[in-house]
């Protein structure tokens, strides 16, 4: 971690003011039965119109500050955040260990959270999956803004293990920034349900998620009568203008690239996370970046593919220059940049020795 001193009170408030933080909104909550592990906070979002929770590890936060993190270092990260997270999930989702449980795997990045991975140690393989791979009709990294990119079609899809007949206890892990991979999964879910004789009773949304996405997928859920439950890692993110880029705050590069305007965004987030946060995070920076392409392996449901590491890489080395050109970084962020960015060359380094 970079040294950048402690971070002040006074700094805090003009970080939050400057970028509209909410950090208003949370509360933090202790659980009955399930044991939270050291370093992990639970807070609850007050008066929200679903309901929703973030899940504060230091696994998350590595993660979502140092987009170095990648491949066995990722999926190590990504699975004890998921452990210690799916305790926190059935308990405060009310589930119940007759419930019939299943994952909605949404190909190729979905896995990558490792929710079903936590589940098989945690719960002994005593749920069934589903898959489901949208696809956008064009390909764009950082583009989900324009109509073509917002185009997506199913191009496979497995629903053999869906349970007949019965109510369904849904979990989906996913990137939720447009929220339009998920609407395109869920509503394959629906249909599928309804020739299946089945009822979807609760919708568990896990992964990093925009408070623009969790309104998208919340209107479906009323439309169809499904309680949903949002358990966001770490905060809520914002989004930026190109529907892709979700930081925890900072200037929108996308915006400024397109249109040279310069737009201030901020996370709903508790205020002790933020602080942690401050530490390590870039202003303007993709929390989750490239998801699929962070990952070693790739799962399309017909085989196993290559992530885009060095890709992931490059992009984000590109990101952090180009928000550093806007000129609105604190010395003290520089320093954050140009530390990532030296890291970034060190895997890139590793990465491609490999």
């Amino acid at each position: 971690m970079t040294n950048v001193g402690q971070i002040s009170e006074s700094l805090t408030d003009s970080i939050i003011q400057e970028y509209g933080i909410n950090v208003d909104a949370t509360e933090q909550i202790t659980l009955n039965n399930a044991r939270v592990s050291e370093g992990t906070r639970i807070y609850e979002v007050r008066h929200a119109s679903v309901r929703t929770y973030l899940i504060d590890t230091p696994m998350t936060r590595r993660i979502a500050c140092h987009p170095h993190v990648v491949g066995e270092q990722l999926d190590k990260l990504a699975l004890a955040a998921a452990e210690r997270a799916l305790p926190i999930i059935l308990e405060l989702s009310n589930f119940e260990r007759d419930e019939q449980l299943v994952f909605e795997q949404i190909l190729r990045a979905a896995p990558g959270y490792k929710l079903h991975t936590a589940a098989e140690k945690q719960l002994q393989g005593s749920f069934r999956t589903v898959y489901v791979r949208p696809q956008y009709t064009h390909t764009s990294y950082r583009e989900h803004d324009g109509m073509v990119q917002r185009q997506l079609r199913v191009v496979y899809e497995n629903f053999s293990e869906l349970p007949k007949g019965q109510e369904i206890f849904l979990i989906m892990q996913d990137t939720v920034a447009s929220g339009r991979s998920g609407e395109v999964a869920i509503k394959a879910l629906l249909d599928q349900c309804e020739l299946a004789g089945s009822r979807i009773k609760k919708w568990i949304l896990y992964g990093f998620i925009s408070s623009h996405g969790l309104a998208v997928l919340e209107n479906i859920a009323k439309r169809h009568g499904i309680p949903l439950v949002a358990f966001a890692m770490g905060n809520l993110t914002a989004l930026c203008s190109n529907n892709y880029d979700m930081p925890l705050y900072g200037v929108d590069e996308s915006l400024w690239d397109k249109k040279h305007l310069v737009s201030k965004l901020g996370a709903l987030v508790d205020r002790d996370t933020l602080t942690e946060y401050m530490r390590e995070f870039i202003p303007g920076a993709d929390q989750p970046g490239d998801w699929s392409a962070r990952q070693l392996k790739l799962f399309t449901g017909l085989g196993h593919e290559d992530g885009n590491i060095n890709g992931h890489l490059e992009n984000s080395a590109r990101l952090i220059k180009s928000l550093m050109s806007i000129g609105y970084f604190a010395d003290w962020q520089k320093d954050l940049a140009l530390e990532e960015l030296r890291r970034i060359d060190d895997q890139l380094a590793t990465s491609r020795m490999l």
